[in-house]
């Protein structure tokens, strides 16, 4: 949810010479479609039917990646329990609601679920409720990281000195 995942996860894997997988970008490339079209085509139901399956495709034959997630995606199925029996090195980037809310609100078009939010104290009450929510699906990485007052290059050292 905003955290940067797919930011920190690119400049990690370019850090360690391996693959980067983005899971929305295979979903899109899979479906030919892009995620607010697979919400309208699908519905949330039925684009986590399709995120499920094809998280578990890449969990199947990758094994030397990075590969970041939807912030949605640990809390359907059993897709985090999945991905911590697939990998060692789970990690949660945690950081405010506030922070959250605040690169939510300038990035809502691009995102179905949140499109219509029209104001930042909304914004912070749709993030607060689902933080409350998925906070225990988070919590089950293996490492969590702290990243409040962090850049991409100090977020990806941390986690490189975690897995080398």
């Amino acid at each position: 949810m905003c955290s940067g995942k797919t930011s920190v996860a690119k400049h990690l894997a370019h850090q360690i010479s391996v693959k980067h997988i983005d899971l929305d970008n295979e979903i899109q490339k899979s479906k030919k479609l892009s995620i607010n079209e697979l919400f309208e085509k699908f519905n949330e139901i039925g684009f986590r039917n399709i995120e499920n399956k094809i998280l578990r495709k890449i969990l199947e034959k990758e094994n030397n990646s990075v590969i970041s997630l939807g912030g949605g995606t640990p809390c359907y199925y059993d897709n985090m329990n999945k991905v911590c029996l697939s990998t060692k090195n789970v990690f949660y980037l945690k950081s405010t609601n506030r922070i959250l809310a605040d690169r939510l609100f300038c990035n809502r078009a691009d995102r179905p679920l949140i499109s219509s939010i029209n104001n930042i104290e909304n914004m912070l009450e749709f993030v607060s409720k689902h933080m409350l929510e998925r906070s225990k699906f988070y919590e089950m990485a293996h490492y969590k990281i702290n990243t409040v007052n962090l850049g991409i290059e100090q977020i990806s050292n941390q986690i490189k000195s975690i897995i080398h």
